[in-house]
C-alpha cells in the first residue's frame, strides 16, 4: 500500500469478508455493523441460562458423587456455599454485559479493560473447554436417559429384547453415534435456520422438563418410603434379575467404603467442586448479549434471578430425594457396583425414583423429562462459542470469515461449521476414553470468569459514562458498586479454582490428574500466543488490530 493511499480521508472501498489483503488503518473493524439481530427476549435469555446450568443434572452429581464419596459432607450446605461463591460472578457478568451489549461476552470487556492478549487468551480457553460441555451431552444422554428409558420400558413390560437393547445403549459406539447426531443435527439447524428458531428449542423443551420434575415429585410423595424401596427391588429384579436389590446395594457399597458419618466441614467445603461446575454458569446469555433485546436489567433477570430459581429447585429435589428415599439407600445405590444389580450403569436419582414409583407412566415421564435437560445444552454451547468467534473476527484477531453472517438467517455460519467439526472430533474422546469430566472443562472456564470479574472491576474507572447507564451503578463508601461486586467475584472464582486443585475427585487435581491440570493451564499462554501471532500477521498486512481495542465493537 502506498503512502499516498494511507493518507486519503475516508474508509477504503468495501472488501469481501473473507479477504485478508491489506486495508487502510482507519478500517478498524471487519465491518461497520455486526449483521446480527436482536432475536432474543428476556425469557429466551433466561431459558438459555437455565439450560446452561441444568440444575437437575447438577443434583445428580451431588447425589451420585458427593453423597457416597465425601464422608460427612452436608449436601445442602455444599450447595449454598457454591451459590454464595457464584453469585458475585453472575451479577458482575450481568452488569458488564448490560453496559457493553455485544456478542462475545467477557472477550469484549476483558480485552478493553485489561489487555487484548488477555481478553483473547482467556476467552479462547472458555471456548475451547465449552466444547467439552457440548459433546458431553451425547454421553450423558445415553447413560442417563436412553439406557434407563429402555430399562424402565423393558422392566415394566417384561420384554427381554428391550432390556438387551438398554445394555447396547451404554456402549462406546452407541454413545458416539448419539453424540454425532446431537452435534451434527444442531449444527445443521444453526446453519439453515435463524436465531429465533433456534431459541424456540429452549421454549419447546421447558414443558417436557417441567412435566418430568412434577412426575418425580408425585412418584416420591404418593408412596411411603417402604413402598418406594419395595418397588425399587421389584424393578431391579425385572431389569437385572437380582432379588433384594436394596440389600445387595448396601453390601456392595459397604465393601466399596461407603458409610454414613457425622458432619465434616472439610468434606462439605471440598464437595463445592460439584455445584461449581454448574452454578457460576447462569450467564450464558452474556455471550450473545448483542442479540438480546429489551431493558438494561435483562441480564440481571436472566442471570442471577434465574440462578436463584435453580438453587431453590435444587434444594427441593435434594429434599425430596433424601427425605423420601433416605440418605443411606441413595448413597448405597450410588456407591454399589451396578453389575451386582444386573445393570450396566449405576441408576441416577431420577432412574431410582422412576423405578421406585411402581408406575410405568410416571417412570417414563421422569426419565424423558430428565433427559430433556441435556438436549438444549448443545444449541446453547453452539450459540456461546460461535458468538465468541464472531467477536474475535470483528476485531480482526481471527479471519474475517468467522464473522460472515448469512443474509437469510443472520447467523455466523462459518463459525458454526468450524465448531461443529471440532465437536465431532471431541465426541470420540467422550465415547472411547476417560480423559474428560465436566469439572475438567469448568476448571479453565472458572479461571476465565475470575479474569472477567477483574476486568469488570475497572469499567467504572475506564468507562465512566457507560457505568452510569448500568443497572447497578453509583458508589458505596466512595467505591463503585460494580467494583466491589466484581472483586468479590474474583475472590469467589479463585476459591473455586483452588478447591478444584485440592479435590482428588475433580479430574484436575495436580497430584491425581497432572496431565489435565497442566494441559488446562497451558491453554492460556497458547491463547496469548495466538493473539500475538494474529497481530503480527495483520501488521504485515498494514493493519494495526490494537486500534480496535480502543473502541467497543459495532452493534
Amino acid at each position: 500500500m502506498s503512502t499516498e493511499s494511507k493518507e486519503k480521508v475516508g474508509a477504503p472501498a468495501p472488501r469481501k469478508l473473507g479477504d485478508w489483503t491489506p486495508a487502510a488503518k482507519t478500517d478498524v473493524f471487519a465491518r461497520k455493523s455486526s449483521g446480527l439481530v436482536r432475536a432474543a427476549s428476556t425469557l429466551d435469555a433466561s431459558l438459555v441460562n437455565l439450560y446452561v446450568a441444568t440444575f437437575p443434572i447438577m443434583v445428580s452429581f451431588l447425589l451420585a458423587i458427593v453423597l457416597p464419596w465425601y464422608a460427612g459432607a452436608n449436601i445442602y450446605l455444599t450447595l449454598l456455599v457454591g451459590a454464595l461463591l457464584a453469585l458475585p460472578i453472575l451479577v458482575t457478568y450481568a452488569v458488564a454485559t448490560s453496559v457493553m451489549r455485544r456478542s462475545g461476552g467477557d472477550y469484549v470487556f476483558i480485552s478493553r479493560m485489561l489487555h487484548p492478549a488477555v481478553g483473547f487468551g482467556a476467552n479462547f480457553v472458555f471456548v475451547l473447554f465449552q466444547i467439552l460441555f457440548l459433546t458431553s451431552s451425547g454421553y450423558y444422554f445415553c447413560q442417563w436417559c436412553l439406557a434407563p428409558l429402555a430399562r424402565v420400558i423393558g422392566a415394566y413390560s417384561g420384554n427381554a429384547g428391550i432390556l438387551a437393547f438398554a445394555t447396547q445403549l451404554t456402549t462406546p459406539l452407541a454413545i458416539f453415534i448419539v453424540s454425532e447426531v446431537f452435534v451434527v443435527g444442531f449444527g445443521l439447524l444453526f446453519i439453515f435456520r435463524n436465531t429465533r428458531s433456534i431459541l424456540k428449542v429452549f421454549r419447546y423443551t421447558l414443558p417436557l422438563s417441567a412435566v418430568g420434575l412434577i412426575a418425580f415429585a408425585i412418584a416420591l410423595l404418593a408412596n411411603s418410603t417402604d413402598g418406594l424401596l419395595a418397588n425399587f427391588d421389584a424393578y431391579v429384579a425385572a431389569a437385572g434379575g437380582v432379588s433384594n436389590a436394596g440389600e445387595v446395594a448396601a453390601a456392595s457399597a459397604a465393601d466399596n467404603g461407603f458409610a454414613i458419618t457425622g458432619f465434616s466441614l472439610g468434606a462439605t467445603l471440598l464437595a463445592v467442586t460439584w455445584p461449581s461446575f454448574s452454578l457460576p454458569y447462569y450467564l450464558g446469555s452474556a455471550y450473545f448479549a448483542g442479540e438480546v433485546r429489551s431493558g438494561k436489567r435483562t441480564q440481571l433477570l436472566a442471570g442471577p434471578l434465574t440462578a436463584a430459581v435453580g438453587v431453590l429447585g435444587s434444594l427441593l429435589l435434594i429434599w425430596l430425594s433424601l427425605g423420601r428415599l433416605g440418605e443411606n439407600f441413595l448413597g448405597s445405590v450410588a456407591a454399589a457396583d451396578p453389575t451386582l444389580l444386573g445393570l450396566t450403569s449405576a441408576p441416577t436419582y431420577m432412574e431410582t425414583a422412576a423405578a421406585a414409583s411402581g408406575n410405568p407412566v410416571l417412570a417414563v415421564l421422569i426419565i424423558v423429562g430428565f433427559g430433556s435437560w441435556l438436549i438444549p445444552t448443545v444449541p446453547m454451547s453452539l450459540l456461546i462459542m460461535t458468538r465468541c468467534m464472531f467477536a474475535w473476527s470483528m476485531d480482526r484477531v481471527a479471519p474475517a470469515a468467522l464473522s460472515k453472517v448469512s443474509a437469510r438467517t443472520n447467523t455466523p455460519y462459518v463459525s458454526v461449521i468450524i465448531v461443529t467439526v471440532l465437536s465431532v472430533i471431541a465426541s470420540w474422546f467422550w465415547a472411547y476414553t476417560s480423559f474428560f469430566t465436566v469439572v475438567v472443562g469448568a476448571f479453565g472456564q472458572i479461571i476465565t470468569l475470575a479474569i472477567g470479574c477483574l476486568a469488570a472491576a475497572l469499567i467504572p474507572y475506564k468507562q465512566k459514562d457507560l457505568y452510569e447507564t448500568a443497572p447497578i451503578s453509583g458508589r458505596l463508601f466512595g467505591i463503585p458498586k460494580l467494583t466491589i461486586i466484581a472483586v468479590l467475584g474474583v475472590i469467589g472464582g479463585l476459591l473455586i479454582v483452588i478447591n478444584f486443585t485440592l479435590d482428588p475427585f475433580s479430574g484436575v487435581n495436580p497430584q491425581a490428574s497432572p496431565v489435565m491440570f497442566w494441559f488446562t493451564l497451558a491453554m492460556f499462554p497458547v491463547g496469548f500466543g495466538l493473539y500475538y501471532l494474529a497481530k503480527a500477521i495483520r501488521k504485515s498486512q498494514d493493519i494495526d488490530i490494537s486500534l480496535a481495542y480502543r473502541q467497543i465493537p459495532p452493534d
